[in-house]
């Protein structure tokens, strides 16, 4: 949520949940601190053993 067409003109911080509550972003948003990107934690498939994916087939895509 970065972008400053969110912004109703109603800058109210809501330090316990850590958002304004006109446009919902973070201070640090609206203070344009860059935030870093979430990282792609999805882990690389595991193949199957040879003699495993001899029997049953390696599965659909």
């Amino acid at each position: 949520m970065s972008s400053d067409a969110l912004c109703v003109g109603v800058c109210m911080i809501d330090w316990d949940a850590g958002v304004c509550l006109g446009c919902g972003r973070t201070a640090d948003e609206i203070n344009g601190i860059p935030t870093p990107a979430p990282a792609d934690d999805t882990p690389a498939p595991v193949p199957l053993p040879p003699n495993v994916a001899a029997q049953v087939g390696e599965g659909s895509d």
